[in-house]
């Protein structure tokens, strides 16, 4: 199928004003100005009349299969919806397990994530949990990363944190080295996404594996860098020494100046806001509600879509550039997690667009050509949502 989408204010995430996008089938075949269809072609054509159109949001940090557990079995998350992705804007997903390895496992996750792709959006698989030596689908994580698809790394592995299996050094140093021999041979990035929690020892294991090996610094990944005030600073410092850092949405308990939308303002602000900063939601995660004593008094689900709405926050309330803020949920986040075809819009990538309102909002999603929402309306559903299209 042909389409032909005029008129955008189009970020690549670079600003091209006035532009037109045409999709054949799954990919953008070309980009210009007043572009016409051959003749011997009948297509729609969507004019955006100066909407600002963006790529498609890559959200490399989301429990599809279910999360949380820790408290009790009536804690664990549902799995994700299609369309609660979709709606945020987000065409790319990759999948984690978390805490719960036992009634959650790399098979279900695996599974999910092939349900995603075959619903339309494109899907992928950190290999592994919080536990060191971790859940794999074969015997080794390096097998993982060579002979399945999806697998493009290893995830989410906790450290500095009571939840995790307290790993040693020479573990870690195990694990990442499976990962980047994994990775070499299997033409992936094979990062170690790695769980940041509390714990005091903060990023020390990784500065003391760069310090004893020859693992890169770019094999790491860690998230949730902006947890806390000194986090935040040895993020900093990793990122200055070469090191990806991930930021994490949506965190409302947090005091302001670690919520995303400040984070991105001040690395901006310091001129260290480069292309190895990346956003996630951590969405479809537990939400532990606790009193003043400490007992749990409710749950909830972390939401995908708190992505955009914090990245979006970072352009109205700090003055981000968009391109700069878009980059942290697109094309950041494809060329760390070596996504071909992902991240931005150019010819010969992947059609997933998003188009967003005179409020910033998301309106319309095309994931892979095919018009998942439509203004504000989901179009697609998931096999077994219940508000389904006709």
């Amino acid at each position: 199928m042909w389409k032909l989408i005029k008129n955008a204010k189009l970020y690549t995430p670079e600003l091209i004003e006035d532009t037109d996008v045409l999709i054949v089938g799954k990919c953008i075949a070309a980009i210009g100005k007043k572009l016409l269809f051959p003749d011997f072609v009948k297509g729609d054509v969507i004019d955006l009349q100066g909407k600002t159109m963006v790529p498609g949001f890559i959200d490399a940090h989301v429990h599809i299969c279910g999360g949380g557990g820790e408290a009790g079995p009536s804690s664990r998350t549902p799995e994700i919806q299609l369309s609660q992705l979709t709606r945020g804007g987000t065409t790319t997903v990759v999948g984690c397990l978390g805490t719960d390895s036992v009634s959650r496992s790399m098979s279900e996750l695996l599974v999910k994530a092939q349900a995603l792709e075959d619903e339309g959006i494109s899907s992928f698989v950190y290999s592994g949990a919080y536990q060191v030596p971790t859940r794999t689908l074969l015997p080794t994580l390096q097998q993982d990363l060579v002979l399945i698809k999806k697998v493009i790394g290893a995830g989410e592995i906790a450290i500095s944190d009571h939840r995790s299996a307290q790993p040693q050094i020479a573990e870690l140093e195990h694990l990442a080295a499976e990962a980047r021999v994994g990775g070499m041979l299997g033409g992936k990035a094979g990062v170690v996404h790695l769980h940041l929690g509390e714990g005091k020892q903060g990023l020390q294991p990784i500065w003391t594996i760069l310090d004893q090996t020859e693992i890169p610094i770019t094999q790491f990944m860690p998230t949730h860098i902006n947890r806390t005030h000194s986090l935040l600073e040895q993020g900093i410092q990793f990122l200055i020494a070469g090191g990806c850092i991930d930021l994490t949405a949506g965190c409302d308990d947090f005091p302001a100046e670690l919520q995303v939308p400040a984070v991105l303002h001040l690395l901006h602000e310091r001129q260290i806001l480069n292309d190895r900063v990346t956003v996630t939601s951590d969405g479809n995660g537990s939400m532990p509600q606790y009193n003043e004593a400490g007992v749990l008094v409710g749950m909830g689900v972390g939401s995908v879509e708190v992505l955009w709405r914090d990245v979006r926050e970072s352009v109205l309330r700090f003055g981000l550039p968009m391109e700069v803020a878009l980059r942290t949920i697109t094309s950041n986040v494809a060329n760390v997690l070596h996504l071909e075809h992902k991240g931005m819009i150019r010819v010969g990538y992947d059609a997933d667009l998003v188009v967003l309102d005179e409020d910033l909002q998301v309106q319309d999603v095309w994931a892979m050509g095919i018009h998942m929402v439509d203004n504000k309306e989901t179009r697609v559903w998931g096999t077994y949502e219940k508000h389904r299209g006709p």
